[in-house]
């Protein structure tokens, strides 16, 4: 009869743990082979109502099998619940280190810290490492354990969790999920091709935000100052007339959440040579536009749900080659191309509001919602993998920006050293800390209306436009976390080149406000 030695954790306090041995009959039935390991915690850690067990993963203990084929391999950890949900490993805290500075062997040192990688087997031939790039940064539980049960599905090799790393529905956003063979669009989510756009204006630093506030009218809704198609096809090509066309209404539209158009100025130019180099000054604003795919990317995912086996639907990923994959793939690129040209409209029409369109120049623009093909040698020299990214910028095309929250300042970074440890990726911002019910929940002392004029001027001094009260309070910068501790979290890879002070945000007016959703 074959044993295993198991180490049991109190899921709730870690510090009491107990090694055991369990001998296994392959005979027996599920019910006794978990029946055991709970009467082992029962005794040897003093829980009297044990009746959950976890892996290290978050993933739920319920098929004795493993203990058989390998799933479950010796001197795994079992982390014993008495109800309460997984808690996931609490590890010893280390020291921070400064952002940006410091030696090459500093950076090398603090990557070893980050990345100290917990590792399950899932297949003999895959195996996925998991990695947090998290020290100052906070990590909500449930977002640890939508990642860890992230590296549970087949094909997958990596996961890593960004600084801003934080629960979504389903699965984690400011994640990077690298896969071979398969893709997974519910990764990925509804906005396909959700990104930043960054572009230098020719608008004095010295402009009043008041003045940008009051030019900033009839900004929502469908655009009706040109032909949105045409623009879109300006854009993209004679190719993409059908692209999107049933969402065109949409087109040069932010959508609701946390999606913005926001004025920034040079706080301090950090690195001075990218700095010329780039052509970034500090005598001139500049526009970041946030937004995705608005509807069409809920049509893809939805077409691609409906398109799937039942077999692919219980696996919950396609394989890439498959006609399927092909096809969701196609699609996908298609969204992406329309969530670009997307924020190049609204950067068009905000702009456009203070006569500033037509001499603007963009600096950057990525996207954070989507997945790629990349050849990563690390993991295998001969076929490619498949980068998923869920609010995660990518690190592989030069410059980044990385917006705090409302109201906080935002950086410019430059990706250097070993991206490959990243996951060639990035935060994409500072990252919820508050679901939006609580933020909601959350209102200063005050007056409501007193509380609503007190988040409409930052602490920075900046305006903020949003006439829904609800997603002023749910956008709230207590609601996010500190974005100097993400930067600080991704010194290792990053080298800061500006940091960006804003001077007014724009969310939404009530001006045909049904176009938002």
């Amino acid at each position: 009869m074959p044993s295993i030695r198991l180490t049991l954790i109190n899921n709730a306090k870690q510090t009491q743990r107990s090694a055991v041995v369990l001998k296994v009959d392959p005979e027996a039935t599920a019910s006794d082979v978990l029946g055991d390991i709970i009467t082992l915690a029962k005794n040897k850690l003093r829980l009297k109502k044990a009746k959950t067990l976890y892996l290290n993963h978050g993933v739920e203990f319920t098929d004795p099998a493993w203990l058989l084929n390998g799933k479950v391999a010796q001197d795994s950890l079992i982390f014993v619940s008495c109800g309460e949900g997984y808690v996931g490993q609490i590890k010893e805290e280390t020291s921070s280190s400064p952002i940006a500075t410091g030696s090459n062997e500093a950076k090398e040192s603090d990557v070893a810290d980050n990345l100290r990688m917990d590792t399950l087997s899932l297949e003999p031939e895959f195996s996925a490492s998991i990695a947090i790039l998290a020290k100052k940064s906070y990590i909500d539980p449930d977002a640890n354990t939508q990642l860890n049960r992230t590296a549970m599905l087949p094909g997958m090799r990596r996961v890593v969790g960004q600084p801003d790393l934080h629960p979504g529905n389903q699965y984690p956003i400011g994640a990077t999920f690298i896969t071979q063979k398969y893709i997974y669009p519910p990764l990925i989510g509804n906005d396909i091709g959700c990104g930043m756009a960054v572009y230098k204006t020719r608008l004095s630093s010295e402009i009043k935000p008041q003045k940008i506030v009051d030019k900033l009218r009839q900004l929502e809704g469908k655009w009706t100052e040109g032909d949105p198609q045409a623009f879109l096809i300006s854009k993209l090509g004679p190719e993409h007339a059908e692209t999107g066309k049933a969402h065109l209404d949409q087109l040069g539209t932010l959508g609701g959440g946390n999606h913005f158009a926001e004025f920034v100025i040079v706080e301090e130019l950090v690195d001075t040579a990218l700095c010329k180099e780039m052509n970034l000054t500090m005598d001139k604003t500049y526009l970041i536009v946030h937004s995705g795919s608005r509807k069409f990317g809920q049509t893809v995912l939805e077409a691609s749900n409906k398109m799937q086996t039942k077999a692919e639907k219980k696996l919950l990923g396609l394989e890439a080659a498959s006609e399927t994959g092909k096809a969701y793939l196609q699609q996908h690129d298609a969204a992406c191309a329309w969530a670009r040209t997307n924020r190049e409209l609204i950067a068009h029409r905000v702009l456009g509001r203070l006569n500033a369109e037509e001499d603007a120049v963009k600096l950057l623009d990525i996207w954070h919602n989507n997945v790629e093909q990349k050849l990563i040698p690390s993991i295998d020299p001969d076929h490619p993998c498949w980068i998923h990214r869920k609010g995660a910028a990518p690190s592989d095309r030069g410059l980044v920006v990385i917006p705090g929250s409302r109201g906080h300042f935002s950086y410019l970074v430059m990706p250097e050293g070993d991206q490959d440890k990243n996951g060639f990726s990035l935060a994409h911002g500072a990252g919820r800390l508050l679901p939006r019910a609580k933020a909601l929940v959350k209102r200063p002392v005050a007056s409501k209306q007193g509380s609503i004029a007190a988040l409409q001027t930052t602490d920075l001094g900046s305006s903020v436009i949003c006439e829904d009260s609800d997603l002023l309070f749910e956008e709230q910068p207590g609601a996010y976390k500190e974005i100097t501790d993400i930067i600080a979290d991704l010194g290792p890879f990053v080298k800061v080149v500006a940091i960006l002070r804003p001077i007014c945000t724009y969310k939404m007016r009530n001006e045909q406000s049904d176009h938002r959703k």
